[in-house]
């Protein structure tokens, strides 16, 4: 190589080594929280990046003591304050984990008279800056005799990694303490599962200090490996979709030739803390080891008051059924949700006696670290649309409704030109709904409360069924005295409702309601009819017969049409006239040689010309009727008498209406 060549390669060299010098001096102590009198170590921090919690020896005397500290908005950190209400518990404190979340704290501890060896403990925030008392996490994570520690909670709450200590207590080159990572998984039931070591290419032998990542995937720890600098560097591993791990990758951007422990990394993933000789550092993490893309949504769970409750909350993935489960502060409401990008969700807030609350977020086109913020208000009351009706029909009825709880009654009569009713219940309770009306009998219905189902508005028709009562229609043949089989026609006349019965077969009849009670025709016969109020007196065992008889034809015979009606001053037909004008059709058809007269008649309202020419109209419309239905005109005489016939004074409107008839007379029959 001539000289030329040598110098532009040394140069390159010494570009290529004050580059790599830049880089590493990206690496710094952490200022506000390093100290030089004193140790800080094992830091945590929040999915946010905005609060720092770690383990110090400010106090001789007292050893290891938990720390916290706030990025405020000028990027500054606050004066770092004791978590007492943990400290004046422990013995011992080490590796603290703060869940996602932000609302646990995961710890190493011993407590003295209760620890039997340094076990897994945790916290739950209570409010601000204050700690709840340290809880066991229990078996099968701790054991009696084993160290178990420097816990990390993964973003879903599922998994929880942890070190024990190894079968190389020591390693015998750098005399650093070895440990072995191991795993436990959530069980359905909120249990942990026995934990499991991870296998190769994590363990290998003298491993500690496990951190995974908000993407639930990257694993970050500190190994002791061969070929390495001697003593603790900083790996890298992710989780396959098979459940193994990939090659453990050494993170160099960190990594020098002292011990590099305790990594953590805040969700949007840029930015790496850990420990290096008694301080924390910080670095910028290179694109190419950064975690998997995460988005978070957060915000606070209140009541409509604005009280804040803890809920439970769990984040479903679309089209998977990955889930996980979370939960709000007791004090502020808040959480702190963490998610992969690139996917969508749907979030279920819910607390026992509040309504359940769900969102839907989507992620799919997000290209970079977001936060999303939802504040939810989860309501304790509901509103219950009512409508009371008939079982059979779409009428609605005024009724008296009841609502019971166990604690609390109900009472309301409803009127029909207010439903939909609205009626307010309460979230978490299960109801005795009751309701009734005037000839309808009670029903009801248990209104239970399903927090998947129920929502804000919902709907509910109670139908009521009328009462009714048995009535049986027996038809005599006037002539030879014997019962006859004919059909027997019940046409309600407050409702449309027609039941066609044979003689003697029973019938159900609404209670209260105007029947008109027509026989068929048989040849040779009249059809018979009369009106009945359903159930006027009391029921006599079995039910109500009705006796009716049935009369031959004989010319110059005369029939009164009872239930022909026109509207007032009118010669238009009521539709309740329609049954009976099709008793006469039928007379007609099984009878063909039967010709009649059709005469109306009115009352002495109006004078003599008018009503004599109303009623002509009148009958002439009868016949139309029967005529557009296939009766032959040139069997029909239509004839209009007027006021010219009375059969009552009219000296009440009781007999007026009497003597607004229409009659059928036979002219001939054969």
């Amino acid at each position: 190589m001539n000289r030329w060549a040598s110098f532009i390669a040394n140069l390159v060299l010494l570009i290529s080594v004050e580059i790599r010098a830049q880089e590493y001096d990206d690496r710094r102590v952490v200022p506000g929280i390093s100290t030089a009198k004193n140790t800080e170590f094992s830091p945590t921090i929040s999915a946010d990046g905005k609060l720092i919690i770690y383990e110090s020896d400010v106090d001789k005397d007292k050893g290891w003591e938990l720390f916290e500290s706030h990025l405020d908005e000028s990027g500054y950190w606050s004066t770092p304050e004791p978590l007492k209400s943990i400290n004046e518990k422990c013995s011992f404190l080490a590796g603290p984990n703060l869940s996602y979340d932000g609302n646990t704290l995961f710890f190493t501890a011993f407590i003295e008279n209760v620890s039997t060896s340094e076990d897994i403990y945790y916290s739950e925030r209570l409010g601000g800056d204050i700690w709840s008392e340290p809880k066991s996490i229990g078996e099968p994570i701790n054991t009696p005799d084993s160290y178990e520690g420097f816990p990390s909670i993964s973003a879903d709450g599922n998994s929880l990694y942890f070190i024990r200590t190894s079968e190389n207590i020591v390693d015998k080159k750098s005399k650093e303490n070895c440990f072995v990572i191991y795993v436990s998984y959530r069980e359905p039931d909120g249990s942990w599962s026995p934990p499991e070591a991870l296998p190769a290419p994590v363990n290998t032998g003298c491993e500690r200090d496990p951190k995974i990542l908000a993407d639930n995937q990257t694993l970050i720890f500190s190994s002791i490996r061969d070929g390495r600098k001697g003593k603790y560097d900083l790996f890298q591993s992710r989780k396959q979709p098979d459940n193994t791990w990939s090659e453990a990758v050494p993170l160099d951007f960190v990594n020098s030739a002292e011990s590099d422990q305790s990594p953590c990394i805040s969700a949007a993933g840029d930015v790496m803390f850990y420990y290096r000789l008694r301080d924390i550092y910080t670095v910028t993490i290179p694109k190419q080891f950064r975690q998997m893309l995460n988005v978070a949504v957060r915000g606070t769970v209140t009541t409509e008051e604005g009280k804040p409750i803890k809920a439970s909350i769990l984040v479903r993935e679309s089209g998977s059924m990955a889930t996980s489960e979370h939960t709000s502060s007791a004090f502020d409401g808040a959480y702190f949700l963490v998610m992969a990008a690139g996917k969508k969700y749907s979030i279920e807030y819910a607390r026992e006696g509040f309504l359940t609350e769900t969102i839907e977020v989507d992620f799919e086109k997000h290209k970079k670290y977001s936060e999303t913020i939802h504040y939810v208000k989860l309501k304790s009351t509901y509103t219950l649309n009512l409508t009371i009706d008939e079982n059979d029909r779409n009428s609605f009825l005024n009724a008296f409704l009841s609502a019971t709880t166990g604690e609390e009654k109900f009472e309301d009569s409803v009127k029909i030109n207010e439903y939909p009713y609205r009626l307010t219940l309460k979230a978490g309770k299960d109801y005795e709904l009751k309701a009734s009306a005037v000839l309808f009998p009670e029903s009801k219905i248990d209104w239970k409360f399903d927090p998947q189902t129920i929502k804000s508005e919902m709907s509910l028709t109670i139908h009521l069924a009328p009462e009714k009562v048995k009535y049986t229609a027996e038809v005599t043949n006037i002539v030879s005295k014997q019962k006859t089989k004919i059909k027997v026609y019940f046409n309600n006349e407050n409702v449309d409702e027609v039941i066609i019965a044979e003689s003697g077969e029973v019938v159900l009849l609404r209670k209260g309601d105007r029947y008109q009670v027509m026989t068929g025709s048989d040849k040779g016969f009249f059809y018979s009819s009369m009106s009945l109020v359903a159930g006027a007196e009391p029921s006599p065992p079995g039910g109500f017969s009705i006796a009716m008889s049935v009369v031959p034809i004989e010319v110059g015979g005369q029939l009164t049409l009872q239930h022909i009606t026109f509207a007032s001053n009118s010669a238009v037909l009521n539709p309740s006239s329609l049954l009976e004008l099709d008793r006469v059709i039928e007379l007609m058809q099984k009878n063909p040689s039967l010709h009649i007269e059709i005469s109306a008649h009115t009352d002495n309202k109006g004078s003599n010309h008018y009503n004599l020419r109303l009623s002509q109209n009148r009958a002439s419309n009868v016949m139309n009727y029967l005529t557009k239905q296939g009766t032959d005109i040139q069997r029909i005489n239509p004839v209009g008498f007027g006021e010219q016939k009375p059969i009552a004074p009219n000296n009440s409107e009781k007999n007026r209406a009497i003597n607004r008839r229409v009659e059928l007379r036979v002219l001939k029959f054969e």
